[in-house]
């Protein structure tokens, strides 16, 4: 097994953790500018690679001199290889492409006129494109109904991608001019085997081999139930030494952050508090943020009693129509310290469907957020 070692110039990368990314897929937090992200704090966001192939397109990255300098963001970026996102486009339509042992096969439509191919060296190239700090590996997605063959399969494709991803990630470094201005990227496998606990570390045994910076939750994360899977999480933890930083890929709401930064974890992204807030469902915390550390958090989770931390109200709900109070007495983003901006109002202003509402609540849920990371991390 590779022993890790954070390279010196790449530690800046690591400072503060834990670190929540919010859903930025094309370059942008919907409805947010890049000042908007840094005046609440947030230094990291998580783009999608396959999207931007799309859109700008890697021509335009490389001539923009990546992402970063495209969106005048002064701060760090993760790229998801888009694994996710085909396993989910083949999935709803196979006549939309398949995924084999050399790559992703895409058509452009129903008649198979014409295919693409995206594969683990590609996905690796876009990445360095859009000059990302954290670089995911393409993996093969297991399948949450999947049997235990195609599991196999999904492993198996999973570490074999890896390992040339790997192998394009280091040539992809060895061109870079000796004085590159940015610190070494961090490379990430994703950890699969769906629920099957031998195929998952199968699958983390052959990963620690290959030698990665970070290794992830991959896969779905939730039971047959519906409900979000500790234990799998917890089991999926212990398959890596403390030594390397995990990523919780796509967790996840304030509880399972909690719960899981308690289990080891320190990455997080998730699509959940900017959609939820245009769906107009706020997070509220019920104490001081402030007052708020990891020891009594740890007691609450302990206890069972995290719900004495956070809250949520739908602002859509006719009762907000007269409640003219602050958003959320302990909460300092710019809607909750401008008090003209009150219940009241962001409930107009989403009943007239104005574009604001959506950039005030994203706000707000996003400073939440931020403020959680900022009490785990004292």
């Amino acid at each position: 097994m590779t022993k890790w070692v954070i390279h010196q110039h790449s530690q800046q990368l690591l400072k503060q953790l834990p670190v929540f990314m919010p859903d930025a897929t094309l370059g942008v937090v919907r409805s947010l500018s890049p000042n908007d992200l840094q005046a609440i704090g947030l230094n990291w966001l998580m783009v999608n690679t396959f999207h931007l192939l799309k859109q700008p397109g890697e021509k335009t990255l490389e001539q923009a001199g990546g992402l970063k300098n495209l969106m005048n963001w002064p701060g760090f970026l993760a790229s998801d290889s888009g694994g996710f996102q085909l396993f989910s486009l083949i999935q709803k339509n196979p006549n939309l492409g398949k995924i084999t042992d050399e790559g992703v096969i895409l058509y452009s439509g129903p008649k198979k006129q014409k295919k693409t191919l995206f594969t683990p060296e590609k996905s690796i190239r876009l990445q360095f494109a859009i000059g990302s700090d954290i670089k995911i590996v393409l993996d093969d997605f297991s399948p949450p109904d999947a049997d235990e063959a195609r599991l196999e399969t999904s492993v198996k494709r999973t570490i074999a991608w890896a390992k040339r991803a790997k192998a394009e990630f280091d040539q992809q470094l060895q061109a870079r001019p000796a004085q590159h201005p940015n610190p070494r990227p961090l490379l990430l496998a994703p950890i699969q085997g769906h629920n099957n606990k031998k195929w998952r570390r199968y699958c983390a045994d052959a990963l620690l081999e290959i030698g990665f910076d970070i290794y992830g939750f991959g896969g779905w994360p939730l039971d047959h139930n519906g409900q979000f899977d500790y234990q799998l999480a917890q089991f999926n933890a212990q398959l890596t030494p403390d030594e390397y930083p995990r990523f919780a890929l796509g967790v996840g709401s304030l509880e399972n952050i909690v719960r899981l930064y308690l289990m080891g974890y320190q990455f997080f992204d998730c699509v959940l508090p900017t959609r939820d807030a245009r769906h107009q469902r706020l997070y509220i915390f019920q104490t001081d943020p402030q007052a708020l550390d990891l020891a009594n958090i740890k007691k609450l989770a302990t206890n069972h009693q995290l719900d004495k931390i956070f809250d949520y109200l739908y602002i859509g709900q006719s009762k907000y129509q007269t409640a003219f109070q602050q958003i959320s007495e302990h909460c300092d983003c710019p809607i909750c310290q401008n008090q003209q901006i009150n219940r009241a109002y962001l409930h107009h202003l989403f009943k007239i469907k104005d574009s604001s509402a959506w950039r005030l609540a994203t706000l707000h849920n996003l400073r939440t957020y931020q403020l959680l990371m900022e009490a785990l991390s004292r």
